[in-house]
């Protein structure tokens, strides 16, 4: 029997005990790829087997890594959006801490939050960044290690073998067989087999669509646990891109810059009319709330968020913090990166959002106002005639419902959950 026959009749027996991942089966179309290292993977809405790794596995191994990628596209974890900067080998590791802890395998062994010494409950995005955090943070440790040693080839290869320890146990904690041999193993694990094994994901939302429609209409989950159900069922629900909306907000501010001119054609109605001409020079403000009830680590992460906004083609970013009030004068971003200087966090007292918007009407040159908090504050009064359109991003789903009715009269808002 060949390793596309196999997999189709592991397949078919779901079609009366597992009609969910039957389905799931049936809306990806199964494709041989002998270069690949990995036995199975998903994304592109396609199914990629190697058949010879295949060959190699048990019919239960093959059962149950068959079983995690109909888990994982149920998940939309191939087709969700990427956390920036991180490594491929983290993506899969981090699927695999969600699906782990609700659903238990016989035959193949997943990579658990507590082998990192991570909490469980937590979503795909926040272990992918963990993990990220961890690898960066040995390479920076290492990388200082080696300017203040001399450089020789055995130190330095042994210095990067320690660098490298955590996204090598991430990698060989990811989908390993149990009762395969050391061959099979080297086969299925390794640093080259986790970058192939998410080499198709990719955010995906016409993909991202159908599953949700799929998940909705499903009545019967055969033996996925209660616990699996209700995180396919999250995940269904979608949540907001916070990218999409900076994305937005940006064409919004950009727009407010355009000017005809007689020295271009118009697009429409070429020399008939006259043309548009944009002036780049868009200023931006990003409020952050420093309070006591925003988390040191998230501080982080909002701070990586605003680098990179100049792949967006902003002019100029000023970055301003407060609390109950404004602390400090704004720091231009692209001195701070020139200079390699690191944010210093300032306040950590209690949170009044009127005061970065009184701070932008009485500095009306800027273009965009956007406000980085966990939105626990009163909504702010916002004067009818300021030029200056404002922007909530809120860190958190719950005070998001809560404030977002309120806010909303006075900007766009968001939602971003690191």
């Amino acid at each position: 029997m060949t390793a596309r026959e196999r997999i189709q009749q592991e397949a078919e027996q779901w079609f009366l005990t597992e009609p969910v991942l039957f389905a799931v089966y049936c809306s990806h179309r199964l494709t041989m790829n002998a270069n690949m290292l990995c036995p199975l993977r998903t994304g592109k809405g396609r199914i990629e087997y190697n058949p010879t790794v295949i060959d190699a596995l048990q019919d239960n191994q093959l059962k149950d890594l068959l079983k995690v990628e109909m888990i994982r596209i149920l998940l939309q974890h191939p087709y969700a959006r990427q956390p920036l900067g991180c490594l491929p080998v983290m993506l899969q590791t981090a699927s695999d801490m969600v699906i782990s802890p609700a659903y238990k395998f016989s035959w193949i062994d997943l990579a658990k939050p507590e082998d990192f010494g991570l909490p469980q409950g937590q979503y795909y995005e926040w272990y992918a960044n963990r993990l990220n955090d961890m690898v960066q943070g040995q390479q920076s440790q290492s990388q200082g290690e080696e300017q203040s040693q001399d450089q020789n080839q055995s130190g330095g290869q042994g210095q990067k073998q320690e660098t490298d320890s955590t996204e090598k146990s991430a990698e060989s904690a990811t989908s390993g067989t149990d009762g395969a041999d050391s061959g099979e193993n080297d086969k299925m694990g390794g640093k080259s087999k986790g970058t192939d094994y998410t080499s198709l994901w990719e955010e995906d939302q016409f993909q991202a669509r159908l599953i949700t429609d799929l998940v909705q209409s499903s009545t019967q989950w055969g033996s996925l646990p209660g616990d699996m159900v209700e995180l396919i069922k999250k995940a269904a629900e979608g949540k907001i891109d916070y990218r999409g909306a900076l994305r937005t907000f940006r064409s919004s501010i950009l727009s407010q810059k355009r000017r005809l001119t007689r020295m271009r054609p118009s697009r429409r109605f070429g020399f008939e009319q006259m043309g548009s001409h944009y002036d780049f020079t868009t200023r931006l403000l990003i409020a952050i709330d420093t309070s006591g009830s925003v988390d040191s680590d998230i501080l982080g992460r909002y701070f990586r968020i605003i680098t990179t906004f100049f792949k967006y083609g902003i002019q100029e970013i000023d970055v301003l913090m407060f609390d109950h009030e404004v602390q400090g004068m704004p720091i231009k971003l692209d001195e701070a990166k020139k200079n390699k200087q690191e944010f210093k966090v300032k306040g950590r007292g209690g949170t009044d959002f009127q005061a970065p918007v009184d701070y932008v009407k009485e500095n009306p040159n800027y273009d965009g106002l956007i406000i980085i908090t966990d939105g626990y504050a009163p909504t702010p009064e916002v004067p009818p005639f300021l030029r200056t359109k404002l922007l909530w991003v809120i860190d958190n789903e719950q005070s998001y419902k809560l404030r977002y009715e309120s806010l909303r009269k006075t900007g766009r808002v968001c939602l971003m959950e690191l």
